[in-house]
């Protein structure tokens, strides 16, 4: 097996954090608020769920991978297969709960941008990381992946 990373076009955190960074310019520039016409109480609940959904299930998959002593960064290379815990819902669980957080913070804020620019960054995950990581993945990994990839669904 050789050191060499999954040839993802863009690396999640940079994705993720981008397109919040320039949400947030956007809401500065061009105020939307539509979000938001939710009353407090339920904007900040939803939030509040999303936010700690999402954290918890993005670090208990890390947390498996760190674990299993495999590369979690996208520019490190896959050691090993792991299909529990969270991996047994999602293929994708870190993407899933970041993008969770992601929403979850982008309500918290009373964002709309952020909320509309999650699409974009959900289509560029889906087909510029996700689509990339998978062959990489049965390449490294062989049978079992084919397996597991067969059994497990890509988000959820």
């Amino acid at each position: 097996m050789t050191d060499d990373p999954p040839p993802v076009a863009v690396h999640p955190p940079v994705l993720y954090g981008g397109a919040f960074l320039l949400a947030v310019g956007l809401e500065w520039l061009v105020p939307l608020g539509l979000v938001i016409a939710w009353p407090d109480g339920l904007r900040h609940g939803a939030a509040s769920m999303l936010l700690v959904f999402g954290l918890c299930f993005a670090a208990w998959a890390a947390w498996l991978l760190h674990r299993a002593g495999t590369g979690i960064p996208t520019w490190q290379a896959a050691r090993r297969l792991v299909i529990r815990g969270p991996y047994a819902i999602s293929r994708n669980p870190m993407y899933l709960g970041v993008s969770a957080g992601y929403a979850g913070l982008a309500l918290a804020i009373a964002n709309a941008w952020a909320l509309l620019l999650l699409i974009p960054v959900l289509v560029v995950m889906d087909r510029l990381v996700i689509a990339r990581e998978e062959p990489y993945l049965e390449a490294r990994f062989g049978q079992p992946y084919r397996d597991y990839r067969a059994r497990v669904r890509r988000w959820l």
